[in-house]
């Protein structure tokens, strides 16, 4: 009864490691869309009138910063890669053509960029 009790402890911590642990996106390498759902204009416009209504939205020639607030920036790495990527395929269906964009946390660090050419990338 005791080992029974063991084992099921064991196997419950090598359980909660492995589905717990953030799953690992280093800087600067573009990885497919974690959404991978098709997104509909209507979608698209939804989305960036909720995330205009909390963050701060620049555009300079043509590039456009993002500065999310801290009551929706994502505190997991791939929840940040997501919201860029949401954000980037959203942009690009309303606009009908991919640009430069940069977001930024609430302090005002860049965390992503998506590029035209490349795609969207974690940058720390």
């Amino acid at each position: 009864m005791r080992w029974t009790v063991v084992a099921v402890l064991v196997a419950f911590a090598v359980i909660y490691v492995l589905v717990g642990r953030e799953r690992t996106i280093p800087p600067g390498v573009v990885l497919p869309n974690i959404i991978a759902t098709p997104m509909s204009e209507a979608e698209a416009t939804t989305f960036l009138a909720t995330m205009h209504a909390t963050a701060t939205v620049e555009e300079r020639e043509g590039e456009l910063s993002i500065r999310v607030s801290a009551a929706t920036f994502p505190v997991r790495r791939e929840g940040q890669l997501a919201l860029a990527q949401q954000y980037a395929r959203a942009d690009e269906l309303i606009q009908r053509r991919k640009r430069p964009i940069t977001f930024l946390d609430a302090s005002g660090s860049r965390f992503a960029r998506s590029d035209p050419a490349t795609g969207v990338t974690l940058t720390r």
